[in-house]
C-alpha cells in the first residue's frame, strides 16, 4: 500500500509553512511560527511513517509520537478548525491520528485491531 500525501504547495497554502526535506525521504513541518508552540510534524513517504514532537516552552517533551503504516495524509478544514489527519493500516491495526493546528494545538488518536 502506498502513502498518499497532499502536494507540498497545498500545505503552504493552508498552513502558511513550507515543508522542508529533512532526510532522504522525510519531510518536516515546523509549526512554531503559526502555533506559538514548539511543534514539529514529519512524514516519510517511503517509510510510510509520521512523527509528532511537541515540546514545552522550556524544551521538555510534551508529546513524542511515532507511527508506521501511514496510508493517507490529508488536510482537514471546517468550522474554524484546521488539522492534519493521518490514516494508518497495518496487518493488525487501523487508525487515525488527528493533529489539530488551528485554533489550538491538540492531538487525538484512535487505533483499532482489525
Amino acid at each position: 500500500m502506498q502513502f498518499v500525501t497532499p502536494d507540498p504547495q497545498d500545505l503552504v497554502n493552508t498552513l502558511g509553512v513550507e515543508t522542508k526535506i529533512t532526510g532522504e525521504t522525510q519531510m518536516t513541518l515546523t509549526l512554531l511560527d503559526i502555533t506559538n508552540e514548539d511543534l514539529t510534524f514529519s512524514y516519510n513517504l517511503i517509510g510510510q511513517s509520521v512523527s509528532v514532537r511537541w515540546n514545552t516552552k522550556s524544551g521538555d517533551p510534551k508529546l513524542k509520537l511515532f507511527r508506521e503504516g501511514a496510508t493517507l495524509l490529508r488536510i482537514q478544514e471546517g468550522d474554524g478548525v484546521t488539522a492534519l489527519v493521518v490514516e494508518f493500516a497495518t496487518q493488525d491495526t487501523m487508525g487515525v491520528l488527528e493533529l489539530q493546528i488551528f485554533p489550538n494545538v491538540s492531538v487525538m488518536e484512535t487505533s483499532l485491531l482489525t
